[in-house]
């Protein structure tokens, strides 16, 4: 009976992580370049003593410990990001920049290199292309991206390239580079839109990503479906919770007649 206690313990504590990601997507909504985030559940198998007591209860709810008797638990298998376009607003903002594509733009910070969908930059005193944030955004050359835009009209062009101004005085300063992953699962999601690199994966050039200026990239995350999903869980939720209490009250059932009949 206490087998039951513990694989409806570690079930509603798995369904408590999946609405934490729920209600993380949803303050998320507005965050340019966003990409909703999801969990992924699966039986599992967990040794556990027979006759133990609270330490061995407990490690039920956790990965496999070196116990004896098996007993199965809920598990989760993978937290994901999904990586899907979000979709494309006109700003008309100059150095608002959406990818449409797989890349990600190269973005250079204190803790190294990172990746990043959010482009909504601006120039700091240095004349740099920065995030937000203040990191500065990488040019094909690996250096930070510097607009002088002094007297001139800052164009940024499908494939990257700056420049300023027009015609015969258009001036080219550089080439923003945007690369591609064959496997963006292994990208670790960092805060302010960051994601560090995963190891082995190899970065590419990103040829079919184009740079779109004057527009930024919404978040990918889907209000309704969202918020359905948020319903379902807390309901699973509270299952959960019901069967713990039935059970518990079972066995103070059992205990009383114990005792009577003692």
């Amino acid at each position: 009976m206490q087998e039951g206690i513990y694989i409806a313990a570690s079930a509603g504590l798995k369904q408590q992580s999946k609405l934490d990601i729920i209600a993380n997507n949803l303050a998320n909504l507005n965050n340019t370049g966003f990409k909703r985030d999801g969990v992924v559940f699966k039986e599992m198998i967990a040794p556990f003593q027979k006759n133990g007591g609270f330490e061995e209860a407990r490690n039920a709810l956790l990965p496999p410990d070196q116990s004896n008797t098996n007993v199965a638990y809920v598990g989760i298998n993978d937290f994901y990001t999904d990586h899907k376009q979000g979709g494309v607003l006109e700003t008309g903002n100059t150095l608002d920049l959406a990818l449409e594509g797989d890349g990600f733009f190269q973005i250079g910070t204190s803790a190294g290199t990172r990746y990043s969908r959010k482009g909504n930059f601006r120039l700091d005193t240095q004349n740099r292309l920065v995030t937000q944030e203040g990191d500065p955004v990488l040019g094909k050359n690996g250096a930070p991206v510097v607009i002088n835009a002094v007297g001139g009209d800052i164009s940024i062009a499908a494939d990257g390239i700056v420049s300023v101004g027009k015609g015969l005085n258009n001036a080219n300063l550089g080439q923003i580079n945007v690369v591609r992953f064959e496997n963006r699962d292994q990208l670790v999601k960092e805060g302010s839109g960051l994601y560090k690199k995963g190891s082995p994966d190899l970065q590419e050039e990103a040829k079919t990503t184009s740079v779109l200026q004057g527009y930024l990239e919404t978040s990918n995350v889907n209000t309704m479906e969202e918020m359905t999903d948020m319903i379902t869980t807390m309901r699973g939720f509270e299952a959960y919770q019901k069967v713990i209490q039935s059970i518990d009250d079972i066995n103070g059932q059992s205990v009383n007649t114990i005792g009577r009949v003692g």
